[in-house]
């Protein structure tokens, strides 16, 4: 089995291999499409829809003697907050469980925490999801149920990493699949939960040697667990990475179907999704409550924005809500008893709501010590309940999609720089070796300061009656895509949509084999010549316009060129607006002048395919904007998706700063979201403060056949100056503080 199973993968792993085995534990896995359809509720029927704002009090062991029951009941009700995600049980139970090895918080004697505030809240009129955490367990439980424990590659019981008297679940086996519905069906049973909420739902484990994982993956695959999961290419990864993705979704329909047998109004959600493929993780689950807290001192102002539209593109027709903390989580360390500065949680918050999250505050520690984040939610979350109509969305208006993809994120294993020119590369954090999340970042960078409504993109998701609503699906370096997924991408530029891609798109298959040749040569205009350089250093343009690439390089005949760069073979001879000036070196000083000016290379092809229009850049343009944030770059990738566009933007703003901007259509109204993200510290580190920009001149494109009844600006709460100008509303937008909403009521 094992020879056959490597040679299988070699061409593409088939994840009907892993249901080759009998017995009931990989019998879990196999269930079919169609049984997976059947189980999701007709969208928009369900309560999932009635709470815009979330609040989650999230108990440590000691708060049932501690907390403030009082200040969180006022604090629910000045927020206007409509769901509450509240600490049931899992690690720790905060009600009175009856289910062995279920740990019940010392403090809680004989109240009953969860089940008191569930009560209060209900009467409130809330929506309570019970919050669960299987990931750890005490010391009694892996003395009676030593198989419930994730054990190291010697067998050794996996302690947690931060408390030593506990240790790690292992996520594939009977604490999952036997322990859990217990503890979930014990909860929906006794108390008027609306769900569960799962934190840590598949575990904190990592790579798992128990002998369920052990024997059961061996049954599914015919390998050994990977010592480690370092070498994407590898065989036993890949069967891996797969064997555990369908013990997720397994795991999602055994804990959905557990709550709904119980409640059948009530659903289990998932903080978190991982790789998972959308259109199976639908199958599942009603709402998504996106748990990404914050921000690292490394991470761009726009992440929360990013994680909103991640969520809009999961579940494309349901509710999606994002989850922040109010305490100061940056990785590695972990101050959840202080709190963040007021303008980086203003400006966090409504980048995701600009972008689709409905707000779910969570809150580390019932106990509260550090109150300077109460005004600041407050008033969010009253603005928020004031305009709440203009945030129910029905439809997203953007027309430019950026497409992610999970493959190459898990496959794409490019080889690490070697030395270069006269000097020894090191490479960098900047330089990741899997993946392409650099060119995400970078691309995602040009096109928030290009101020281009963009939405993301699934690469397994991509079939005409879902895309056919974009006219620029953005590529950045998505190097690992299917035959399937290619003949898609040609099909939508045939019809008249366009690409604008990077690097090495399509040069390898899902699993991250090298093709001899890209996959869409015949879009690109070109062919793979046989080699990659992953690092170049001094390398140039020579602009050889004009043409609509070249815009806003009149006055340089030579602007930065990569670091990567992708050889190719041109399919005509036509003269590229773009072409190389090969590397020279850059120390001693004496030696920095080129040998050779200019060549015929292109390093662009723009051209016409079918109905449809291409760009590809073959080197890293995005990654190195990432990088280096040159203004050329910067220029080039903008120009890059107007020319694909072949036509206006749906919203346009021009003024000053850094603007991060969404349209949004609702019943009865589109919204136009301005957010200001000027900031001396927008890339790296916190926001200390907000500083007002504008003014703004915002033109938006109405739904055919509608005008505008009136127009608010919400921040503001003034009428806006308007007027007609070629089809288009223009509105005037004094100035944006953190967050303007150009509401627009249609007749």
């Amino acid at each position: 089995m094992e020879n056959g199973m490597a040679d299988n993968i070699s061409g593409g792993l088939d994840r009907r291999i892993l249901l080759q085995a009998g017995g009931a534990a990989v019998g879990t896995l196999a269930l079919s499409q169609n049984a997976l359809s059947a189980a999701a509720p007709a969208p928009g029927r369900g309560w999932e829809w009635e709470p815009m704002r979330w609040v989650q009090i999230c108990a440590t062991d000691d708060d049932p003697q501690r907390y403030d029951k009082a200040f969180w009941v006022d604090f629910l009700k000045r927020t206007s907050t409509q769901g509450v995600c509240l600490s049931a049980g899992g690690v720790t139970a905060f009600y009175p469980t009856k289910v062995p090895f279920h740990y019940r918080s010392p403090y809680l004697g004989k109240t009953d925490m969860f089940g008191d505030l569930t009560q209060t809240c209900k009467k409130m009129g809330i929506r309570v999801l019970g919050r669960v955490d299987p990931h750890a367990m005490h010391e009694d439980a892996l003395t009676a149920h030593p198989e419930w424990v994730a054990r190291n590659a010697d067998g050794s019981p996996k302690r947690h990493p931060t408390a030593s008297d506990l240790h790690l679940t292992c996520p594939n086996g009977p604490v999952t699949f036997e322990w859990m519905p217990k503890v979930l069906k014990e909860i929906v049973s006794s108390y008027p939960v609306d769900g569960i909420f799962g934190n840590r739902w598949a575990g904190s484990a990592g790579i798992c040697y128990c002998n369920t994982c052990k024997t059961e993956f061996k049954a599914a695959s015919g390998f050994d667990v990977p010592p480690s999961l370092a070498n994407p290419q590898s065989p036993e990864v890949k069967a891996y990475n797969v064997w555990v993705d369908e013990k997720r979704y397994a795991q999602l329909k055994l804990w959905g179907d557990t709550v709904s047998a119980a409640n059948p109004q009530a659903f289990f959600t998932p903080g978190t999704w991982g790789r998972l493929d959308p259109v199976r993780l639908r199958s599942t689950i009603r709402a998504v409550f996106s748990d990404r807290q914050g921000r690292g001192g490394q991470d761009p102002a726009w992440l929360n924005g990013r994680s909103a539209k991640e969520a809009y593109c999961a579940m494309q027709d349901r509710p999606v809500s994002g989850i922040f903390a109010v305490g100061e989580t940056s990785t590695p360390y972990r101050w959840m008893d202080s709190c963040q500065s007021s303008a980086e949680l203003t400006s966090y918050v409504h980048d995701g709501l600009a972008h689709g999250f409905r707000p779910w505050l969570t809150k580390f520690k019932a106990e509260v010590f550090d109150r300077r984040w109460v005004p600041v939610i407050e008033k969010i979350y009253a603005w928020h309940a004031r305009h709440e109509t203009y945030f129910r969305h029905t439809e997203n208006l953007a027309r430019v999609a950026m497409v992610q993809s999970e493959q190459t994120a898990t496959y794409y294993a490019p080889p690490a720089p070697q030395s270069a020119g006269n000097r020894e590369v090191v490479p960098d954090a900047a330089q990741a070796r899997i993946g392409n999340a650099d060119y995400m970042r970078g691309f995602y960078q040009a096109l928030v300061e290009a101020r281009v409504p963009f939405n993301m993109a699934d690469e397994r998701q991509l079939d005409p009656d879902y895309i056919a609503r974009y006219k620029v699906l953005v590529l950045p370096n998505a190097a690992a895509l299917s035959d399937a997924q290619c003949t898609q991408l040609r099909s939508y530029v045939e019809k008249g949509g366009a690409i604008v891609a990077t690097h090495e798109t399509s040069l390898c298959d899902e699993w991250g084999k090298p093709r001899a040749n890209f996959a869409l040569a015949d879009l690109f205009g070109c062919d793979y010549a046989g080699r990659t350089d992953q690092r170049v250093q001094n390398v140039y343009m020579t602009v050889r316009g004009p043409h609509p690439l070249t815009q806003g390089f009149d006055d340089t005949p030579r602007i930065m060129g990569g670091t990567k760069l992708v050889h190719v073979r041109p399919r005509d001879q036509a003269m590229a607006p773009l072409t190389l000036v090969p590397s020279y070196p850059d120390l001693p000083m004496e030696r920095v002048f080129a040998t050779q000016w200019q060549t015929e290379t292109p390093l662009v092809f723009a051209r016409n395919f079918g109905k449809g229009r291409v760009v590809y850049f073959p080197f890293d343009l995005d990654r190195c904007f990432w990088e280096v944030s040159n203004q050329d770059h910067l220029a080039l990738l903008r120009n890059a998706v107007a020319w694909a566009a072949n036509g206006t933007q749906p919203l346009t703003v021009s003024g000053p700063g850094m603007v991060d901007v969404s349209y949004w259509r609702q019943k009865d109204s589109v919204t136009a979201h301005l957010v200001n993200l000027t900031n001396p510290m927008a890339m790296k580190g916190y926001m200390r403060e907000l500083f007002a920009m504008g003014p703004y001149t915002v033109s938006l494109e109405l739904p055919q056949g509608r005008n505008a009844r009136a127009v608010r600006l919400l921040e503001s709460g003034t009428d806006a100056i308007i007027h007609i100008e070629d089809g288009r509303l223009i509105v005037k937008v004094p100035n944006v503080i953190a967050h303007e909403v150009v509401a627009v009521d249609l007749s």
